[in-house]
């Protein structure tokens, strides 16, 4: 008779919640930590140097912790930190980080993947997020609080997707994309642009009237015409913006920074900024001294 093996295959080391359930034909690797009420539906694998919190759900077939596709991941011990309440649709791919990007992948509270996405190494995913089905991220990418990725969507790697916006279906993401706002290819073929303001966006952010209006205004400024954006940002900061509406100006400033219009290019190769977040200090000291 050959050698099946049809159940868990859980590690000695790893640390399972005593109330996390684990399905049938589940892996799950020695340097593994799972949290209360998180649920793994079968065939869900769980390797690397993972932290995954509470209440977090893995539909059938995730794997979830696995080694970069990037080149120069040398097998380092770089850490995946998943936070709670996430919701994988099956099939779905989360990597650990790399020893040249930061070291972490790190994704927070209260996000949604639908089946097949694909989440790269040294990506920082916020929280309340939408990924629809077969959403690909690559490396080195910064999803911010709110935002909406639809069906067949594929961002570049280095690229910040901003609070409360929302990217159509089937489009390509090269750039920056500026909060609360529709990004999409139209019917007519045309590239992808700005197409206007992300109403849902607005409403799940919850501002103020006085802060809504504002912000409503500045970004009709803004991208009514994405011509000479520095120059309308210039304008619209002399005349005074505060909040939301500061906030966004500020975003557009920092990707005009970057290169090809992606502001966290300006960290490749180094520990981007939210590593200071999430890496304990010592570890961020030993990571910046391995790099300089």
């Amino acid at each position: 008779m050959p050698d099946v093996e049809v159940t868990r295959q859980i590690d000695p080391s790893a640390k399972v919640a005593p109330d996390a359930k684990v399905s049938a034909y589940c892996v799950i690797g020695p340097n593994v930590t799972i949290g209360p009420g998180t649920v793994l539906r079968r065939r869900v694998c769980v390797h690397g140097h993972t932290t995954i919190g509470s209440e977090n759900t893995f539909a059938e077939g995730c794997v979830i912790g696995n080694a970069p596709q990037d080149l120069k991941y040398a097998g380092g011990p770089t850490l995946l930190i998943i936070g709670h309440r996430n919701r994988f649709g099956r099939n779905t791919t989360v990597h650990v980080g790399t020893e040249t990007g930061g070291h972490l992948t790190h994704i927070g509270d209260d996000n949604v993947f639908q089946q097949g996405c694909h989440i790269a190494h040294d990506c920082y995913v916020h929280d309340k997020s939408y990924f629809g089905r077969n959403v690909l991220v690559a490396g080195h990418i910064c999803v911010e609080t709110g935002a909406v990725v639809e069906d067949h969507v594929g961002i570049h790697q280095f690229s910040t997707i901003g609070r409360y916006s929302r990217i159509g279906p089937c489009t390509p993401v090269r750039r920056d994309i500026p909060p609360y706002t529709d990004f999409y290819c139209d019917q007519t073929g045309q590239s992808p642009a700005v197409r206007g303001i992300h109403e849902p966006g607005i409403k799940a952010a919850k501002l103020a009237p006085d802060e809504e209006k504002e912000l409503r205004h500045i970004l009709g400024e803004l991208f009514d015409d994405e011509t000479a954006l520095e120059t309308k940002i210039e304008q619209l900061e002399k005349l005074g913006v505060e909040g939301e509406a500061a906030a966004v100006c500020e975003f557009c400033r920092r990707s005009l920074r970057g290169v090809y219009g992606r502001y966290r290019e300006l960290f490749r190769g180094g520990a981007p900024p939210e590593a200071e977040l999430f890496l304990p200090p010592q570890q961020l000291a030993d990571i910046r001294r391995t790099l300089s």
